[in-house]
C-alpha cells in the first residue's frame, strides 16, 4: 500500500485489519494512560462513517458509530490514512487544519496518539520500567555521561544508540563558541516578527519576544558548521548515514534562545518528539547536532531527555504536568555538542532564573538518504509558520480555537 493511495477501507479495517494489529502488538498499553483516555470518535468526512476507540484493560477495542464518543473528530480519507501510516500526526493534523471538532476537546484527540501508533503500526509507549539501559559491558549506564572527542567510538555510538542521545564536551574551543555569539546576535537583530524565518512567543505584559531563527546559514560561520570535521565525525557516529540540509536553506540552520517569562507561544517546548509534526514512517530516523553556547542548566532553560524512549511514544505532558516524566538534564557547557535523535523524547522548559545568562544553541538537523515529505512539501514544520507577526501558537491554544 503507497502512501495517500487510498487504498484502505474504513469500514474494513476496523472490522478486519486492526484487531488483527492490536492482537499482534508486543506489550499492552500502560494501564495507568490508558485509564486517562475517554473513548475517542473518528469519523470519515467523505461518507461520514465513523469508528470509536475504547480503552479497555490496557487495549483497546474499535465499535462502529461515535455517539458514545466523549471526543468527535472528522478527518478526509487522507489524513486517517497518514495516520494508520504513521506519517501525519495529531498536532500537525490540528495546526493544518486538517481536522475537524464534532464534539469534545482536540486534545483528547492528542491525549490518544501515543495509543494510535501502538494499534497503527505497534509503537510501543514509554514505559520507564520497559527501558534497560546498559553499557557494552551489561554495567548499569548512566544517562548523565559526557564523552571527549577522542574517545572509543564503539561506546559513544553504543550510548547514542542506547538512549537516543549523546553528549561531547569540548568540541569548540572559546574563541569559536564567542564568533557564534556574536553571529548569533547578529541574527538576533536582524530578524522580523512575520518573516517566516523565525519563531515568536510573547511575555505576560504581551511583548514579543524572539525564540528561534531558521535561517542562521545566511552567515558564514553557521554556515561551515555542517561541513566542520569534528561535527561530522559525531554525525557518523549514527548507525544510518546522515546528511544534512543545505545550511543557507530554512532550517538547514537554526539559532535558539531561551528566554524567561514566555507565556504564549513555542519558547518553551512541552514533552515532544521532532517528528511531532508529521513524517516518521517517511523522514526517520533523524539526527540533530546542538552546539552549545551557554550552559544547559535549570536556571538557564535545560533542554532535558527521556533517556531510551526513541523507540517508543509518549503522551502529551507539560513538564510541571503529574503524569509528566522528570528525563535528564545533561551537564553541557558552551563548547560542548550534544546529539539526539528526533524520535527522542525531549522537552524545554523555561529558565527558573531571571538572570542570565540562558542557554542558546545553535542546531544543525541531519536526515538519512531518501528521507522525503509524504505529500512532497517543504518541510513538516511549516504549519507552525503562516502568522503575520510570526507568533507559533502552542499547541492547547491552537487545539482551542
Amino acid at each position: 500500500m503507497s502512501l495517500g493511495s487510498g487504498s484502505l477501507d474504513f469500514d474494513a479495517f476496523h472490522r478486519d485489519e486492526l484487531p488483527r494489529r492490536i492482537s499482534a502488538a508486543a506489550a499492552p498499553l500502560p494501564a495507568d494512560y490508558a485509564e486517562r483516555l475517554a473513548p475517542l470518535g473518528v469519523r470519515l468526512r467523505e461518507s461520514g462513517a465513523a469508528w470509536t476507540y475504547s480503552a479497555r484493560d490496557a487495549r483497546v477495542v474499535a465499535a462502529p458509530g461515535d455517539s458514545g464518543a466523549a471526543n468527535v473528530v472528522e478527518l478526509d480519507r487522507e489524513s486517517w490514512e497518514g495516520l494508520v501510516q504513521d506519517v501525519e500526526s495529531t498536532a500537525g493534523l490540528i495546526y493544518g487544519d486538517r481536522v475537524e471538532r464534532v464534539r469534545g476537546d482536540l486534545m483528547g484527540f492528542v491525549a490518544w496518539e501515543p495509543a494510535l501508533r501502538w494499534m497503527y503500526q505497534g509503537r510501543p509507549v514509554f514505559e520507564a520500567e520497559r527501558i534497560d539501559l546498559r553499557d557494552r559491558d551489561g554495567a548499569p549506564l548512566d544517562p548523565l555521561q559526557g564523552f571527549a572527542p577522542g574517545d572509543d567510538r564503539e561506546r559513544m555510538a553504543h550510548f547514542l544508540r542506547t538512549t537516543g542521545y549523546l553528549l561531547v564536551r569540548d568540541v569548540l574551543a572559546p574563541g569559536e563558541i564567542e564568533a557564534l555569539r556574536a553571529e548569533a546576535a547578529e541574527l538576533e537583530r536582524a530578524a522580523i516578527e512575520g518573516d517566516q524565518r523565525s519563531w515568536w512567543g510573547r511575555d505576560a505584559s504581551g511583548g514579543s519576544v524572539l525564540c528561534r531563527v531558521l535561517q542562521a546559514g545566511i552567515l558564514p560561520g553557521m554556515r561551515a558548521l555542517p561541513e566542520d570535521p569534528r561535527i561530522r565525525d559525531l554525525v557518523s557516529l549514527s548507525d544510518w548515514e546522515m546528511k544534512h540540509r543545505d545550511p543557507a536553506d530554512v532550517d538547514g540552520v537554526t539559532v535558539l534562545w531561551k528566554r524567561p517569562g514566555v507565556t504564549e507561544g513555542l519558547g518553551d517546548l512541552p514533552w515532544h518528539r521532532d517528528c511531532g509534526m508529521g513524517g516518521h514512517a517517511t523522514m526517520c530516523p533523524t539526527l540533530v547536532a546542538s552546539i552549545f553556547l551557554e550552559a544547559n542548566t535549570p536556571e538557564a532553560g535545560a533542554l532535558r531527555f527521556l533517556p531510551g524512549s526513541w523507540k517508543t511514544s509518549l503522551p502529551f505532558a507539560e513538564p510541571g504536568d503529574p503524569d509528566a516524566p522528570e528525563g535528564v538534564v545533561v551537564p553541557a557547557r558552551a563548547g560542548d555538542v550534544t546529539l539526539h535523535y528526533g524520535d527522542g523524547l525531549h522537552v524545554a522548559p523555561g529558565p527558573t532564573s531571571s538572570a542570565g545568562p540562558f542557554r542558546s544553541c545553535v542546531l544543525i538537523g541531519h536526515q538519512r538518504e531518501g528521507a522525503r515529505h509524504h505529500r512532497g512539501e517543504r518541510h513538516y514544520n511549516d504549519v507552525l509558520l503562516g502568522s503575520e507577526d510570526g507568533q507559533v501558537r502552542h499547541l492547547t491554544s491552537r487545539a482551542a480555537s
